[in-house]
């Protein structure tokens, strides 16, 4: 008797098998069996004996330790050489193969179902034993389930008929095929020994292994063994109540995974409520803020339409006066010129009475406000976030009366102001803004009393805007800062080689292109504005702003040093200070470009942003030391800040207001220093806006810029 194929053998002949034929096979087999209790091909589906890698018929099948199974050539893919080991695609489990998909466990039982399967091909099957007696193939009718061979019909009746093959079960290949006797077949499944070729029909205990009969009398002799069926039987029990265990580990995972399942749930609503409380929330603030904005906006509007119509009463009046004097003027140069001496003398009281009427006329007093939007950081929805306040110009304040008929107002004299006068003004509100026209002439204030009672105690917010432009092919970067008497800021944006100046209402007046105008490498770094032109440092070099806008920009002079940023400030019209670096030296300069002076104190650091207040000191951020430092002309250092409230002290940008109070960027916060350089209190801690440089005007404005351009603008309160 032939026989049965070994387990390389059955690996092969699958391996061999046409994609997909077992597979067809298989689903004849089910839709084509007989109602019995023995058609496996019910209860496995062909999804059973395919890997899930790379989806076909198993091809030499290992197990790993969770019991997933997956081909040999399959798991050599996933090995990790390091490690030694696989992790399973299906359930991440790590096993542990020291290096070798070998060591994995051989699967015996996929490995007899692919032999059960294989076996049921619908293609035409030859006889088995037909070429083995030297006879040309013939299509087989019958198998015998013991020897596992086909057999054709001849010889399918002398295999009955051999003494040795007389009990063997010979069944037709169209019942085998439909199914009929499939458990009997997997009961008559033999696995062979692969060192012996024999049957494996004894388990050693010692070793934990099936073995064959020359395994027992040989390598297993001494040890305890027993038969398949006595193995089976004394290990089932345990493996049933091992098996049965699982049910309440299944159990607790289950509930496990409802209360996960429960948790996710909560977390969803919990999301959907947090967002429609959201919505909600938000789509009240936006209600209050438009509601905020109409009745701000209505208030603005009645504003506007009052004061038009008091202005427009008011030219009326005037141009009703203008008109009369002018006649009376007219008709009196008429009555000179042509009349005769009677007629002269008769109209000379006439003439003298409305004269003397017109020079009498008053005008109703109609203050010149200009509306400012006050816009609160820290947001309170109840009691408003935006805020009208209303600038009274100084020309308001003057005079109205008419003086004459050629309305000329009586020329203001003032008293030059004493020490005492001097005293109250320091301590009396901040004076209001001037006309533009006006501003240039206003030098600044000097200073007298004590300039401690003159620190603002409290900032307002009364502007906002930004100053970038589409036109950029650069993210902005803002690296100066400064402020023409006229109001108008003056920022430097260093990575699209322009300066910017903007007028207060975030309208860019103007923009320098500093690239393309015939020297290299002319990033603007750190602006001043001194004698109305606007000078800049980039590099090692100071450079000016033309004020015909067709010549070209003017190289000033090379700065002494050779650092590859300098910092600079304007003193009044007088000269450019000039911060250089880890010399910790400033250099004085004309607008022409000559140095008049230099101011070298016995220090040590680095020296980078300054200010300069209106008694001529120098204050001076030095960012290896993190401190400010308050020194005059003379180079004498007069006092030292290294620390602001209980944080640590890193300054970065400094400026000084009018009554020489000095302000400070720190990060998101910005401190306040009294003029002698004594930390006072922290004015602004910012959450979403980074200020990088600040400026302060002579009318009580505090100017800050972030990076981007983002320009705030805030109004002092004493």
């Amino acid at each position: 008797m032939k026989n049965k194929l070994n387990q390389e053998e059955t690996f092969e002949t699958v391996r061999s098998t046409p994609k997909g034929a077992s597979l067809s096979f298989i689903k004849t087999g089910t839709n084509t069996m007989a109602e019995g209790k023995g058609n496996i091909s019910e209860k496995i589906e062909e999804e059973f004996l395919q890997c899930k890698i790379c989806f076909e018929v198993y091809r030499t099948p290992r197990t790993l330790s969770c019991l997933h199974s997956f081909c040999e050539p399959c798991l050599e893919l996933l090995l990790d050489k390091q490690k030694g080991t696989v992790t399973c695609p299906e359930c991440r489990a790590v096993s542990d193969l020291q290096g070798c998909v070998r060591n994995a466990k051989a699967s015996f039982f996929i490995n007899s179902l692919l032999d059960l399967f294989r076996s049921k091909t619908t293609e035409q099957t030859a006889c088995s034993l037909c070429p083995a007696l030297g006879k040309s193939a013939v299509p087989a009718s019958s198998r015998c389930l013991d020897c596992a061979d086909f057999l054709c019909t001849v010889c399918a009746q002398g295999h009955c008929l051999s003494k040795l093959t007389l009990e063997h079960r010979v069944v037709s290949l169209e019942d085998y095929i439909a199914g009929r006797y499939d458990e009997e077949a997997r009961r008559k499944q033999e696995r062979h020994c692969q060192n012996h070729q024999e049957p494996l029909r004894f388990y050693c205990n010692t070793c934990s292994s099936t073995i064959c009969r020359d395994c027992r009398m040989l390598e297993h002799f001494s040890h305890e063994v027993l038969s398949l069926a006595q193995a089976t039987t004394a290990r089932r029990p345990q493996l049933e109540e091992l098996i049965g265990s699982l049910d309440g580990n299944i159990r607790s995972l289950s509930q496990q995974e409802q209360e996960v399942g429960s948790a996710i749930q909560q977390l969803k609503e919990a999301e959907s409520v947090i967002i429609d409380q959201l919505a909600g929330h938000i789509s009240l603030i936006m209600e209050q803020l438009f509601t905020q904005r109409d009745a701000v906006s209505k208030e603005l509007s009645d504003f506007i339409q009052q004061q038009e119509q008091k202005y427009l009463s008011i030219k009326s009046d005037l141009c009703d006066h203008v008109n009369s004097a002018q006649n009376t003027k007219d008709f009196s140069s008429q009555v000179m010129q042509k009349g005769k001496d009677y007629e002269i003398l008769d109209l000379e009281q006439t003439i003298q009475g409305q004269i003397e009427r017109l020079k009498k006329v008053s005008i109703p007093v109609v203050e010149t406000k200009t509306p400012l939007l006050m816009i609160k950081e820290d947001i309170d929805l109840s009691s408003g976030m935006f805020q009208l306040m209303f600038d009274v110009h100084a020309d308001s304040q003057k005079s109205p009366n008419v003086s004459d008929t050629g309305i000329k107002q009586e020329p203001q004299t003032s008293a030059p102001k004493t020490a005492e006068t001097c005293a109250q003004a320091s301590s009396s509100t901040p004076p209001q803004a001037q006309p533009a026209q006006a501003m240039q002439q206003i030098p600044p204030p000097s200073p007298c009393g004590n300039q401690h009672s003159n620190i603002p105690s409290s900032f307002s917010l009364i502007r906002s805007f930004d100053t970038d432009d589409d036109e950029s092919s650069n993210q902005e970067n803002i690296t100066g800062i400064s402020l023409f008497p006229s109001r108008d800021i003056v920022i430097a944006d260093n990575s699209n080689f322009k300066i910017k100046r903007v007028i207060r209402n975030g309208r860019i007046r103007e923009t320098i292109t500093t690239e393309d105008t015939g020297c290299n490498d002319i990033n603007p770094f750190s602006v001043a504005v001194c004698d109305d032109t606007i000078f800049f440092t980039s590099g090692s070099r100071l450079f000016k702003v033309p004020e015909d806008k067709c010549d070209d920009i003017v190289q000033v002079c090379n700065l002494r040093g050779s650092h590859s940023e300098y910092c600079i400030a304007a003193y009044q019209n007088e000269y450019i200070a000039v911060s250089e670096g880890t010399s910790c030296s400033l250099s004085l300069y004309e607008p022409n470009g000559v140095l008049v002076d230099r101011v070298n104190p016995d220090y040590e650091g680095k020296f980078v942003f300054l200010a300069v207040n209106s008694m001529e000191e120098f204050i001076i951020c030095d960012t290896m030391k993190k401190c400010i430092i308050v020194l005059n002309r003379a180079g004498q250092i007069l006092n030292t800040c290294s620390s602001a409230d209980s944080y640590s002290f890193n300054p970065r940008s400094v400026c000084v207001d009018k009554w020489s109070n000095i302000y400070v960027v720190e990060g998101k916060r910005i401190v306040l220093l009294s003029p002698s350089g004594d930390f006072v209190r922290q004015l602004f801690s910012f959450s979403g806006y980074t200020p990088k440089l600040i400026a302060a005007d002579d009318h009580g404005h505090l100017i800050t810029v972030n990076r981007k351009g983002n320009v705030r603008i805030y109004r002092a309160q004493l």
